[in-house]
């Protein structure tokens, strides 16, 4: 993406659609992972199709190899049932003064329709994983408090709530916005993904789920001018992915299946301009603190029970 440190608020959904493609020959870890457009699904088991969709996004939006195994509890949860308490989340929650409507809408309400009948319908099940690439502050270097709260764009009802270019948004100091609830597909014209715009259109779109991750881009004096290939080290801040991680959790117990998350540039591999995000991200960080998680939602299951049996 292009453009100063000081973009304007119209200019938001077109930079987040918008992203470099370096011609470069592609690389056989950059194809796409094989889809299946019979049952709306990439091919092979739930855990086959994650390790295929979040292979590391390198700068230009190269990918890494797939991992051999997704680290923590990732291979052992995903594409499984939920078997979290939903009133012991909903307290986690309450405890933690965290809204539902901050984390994409109520637990209790389906997720987005994609297809199938009404006897048998298609819910969404990818968690599609992105970074917003704003602002791009070009030659300069980022700003000593791009993790805080001073920080503009860490300012989600001003910056990002009304931008529906995606369903959530988690700033630097780990809170977020919903712009679209999880429950429904991005406004008409939106996908989210080239993937969606080119392969699941607006009937299917509904089988994608989109968080953006707040990260500034800066510009690589080795590329095109006003590229946007450099983002920070570490790319995303702790508290950053443990709302990630919460947000995870919500949608798949709406879902009552662990779903398949995904990078968006995996999403969108082979595809002409595709994205280059999310960039540095921590999967073994991502998956510790979900693991962090399940074993505090798990205790407070426990002492739950335990109360219950002693009444």
């Amino acid at each position: 993406m292009s453009g100063g440190p000081l973009i304007p608020q119209r200019r938001f959904a077109l930079l987040l659609l918008a992203s470099i493609c370096w011609c470069a020959p592609v690389k056989g870890q950059d194809t796409a992972c094989p889809f299946d457009e019979a049952s709306l699904s990439f091919k092979g088991t739930a855990v086959e199709q994650a390790t295929c969709l979040m292979r590391a996004v390198k700068i230009g939006g190269h990918l890494d190899q797939p991992s051999k195994k997704l680290p923590g509890s990732l291979s052992k949860l995903i594409g499984q049932r939920v078997r979290i308490d939903r009133v012991a989340f909903e307290k986690y929650l309450l405890s933690h003064n965290i809204s539902e409507a901050d984390i994409g809408g109520p637990i209790s309400e389906p997720l987005s329709r994609a297809g199938g009948s009404d006897s048998n319908p298609v819910y969404a099940q990818y968690f599609v994983i992105h970074d917003v690439s704003t602002p791009n502050y070009l030659d300069q270097p980022f700003p000593p408090n791009i993790n805080d709260a001073s920080w503009e764009w860490n300012d989600l009802p001003k910056r990002w709530a009304n931008t529906k270019v995606a369903h959530v948004f988690v700033s630097r100091v780990g809170e977020s916005v919903t712009a679209v609830d999880f429950g429904s597909v991005l406004p008409a014209g939106r996908f989210g993904t080239k993937f969606a715009r080119d392969r699941l259109k607006e009937t299917a779109k509904g089988l994608q789920l989109h968080v953006e991750l707040i990260q500034p881009r800066r510009s690589d004096p080795g590329r095109a001018p006003k590229n946007d290939a450099i983002a920070p080290l570490p790319g995303f801040t702790e508290a950053q992915l443990d709302r990630l991680t919460l947000i995870y959790v919500a949608a798949s117990l709406r879902r009552g299946q662990w779903l398949i998350p995904a990078f968006h540039s995996a999403i969108d591999a082979g595809i002409p301009d595709a994205h280059d995000d999310p960039q540095n991200f921590d999967l073994d960080l991502w998956a510790k603190r979900l693991d962090e998680l399940l074993k505090e939602l798990k205790r407070d299951q426990t002492d739950k029970l335990r109360r219950n049996w002693n009444q």
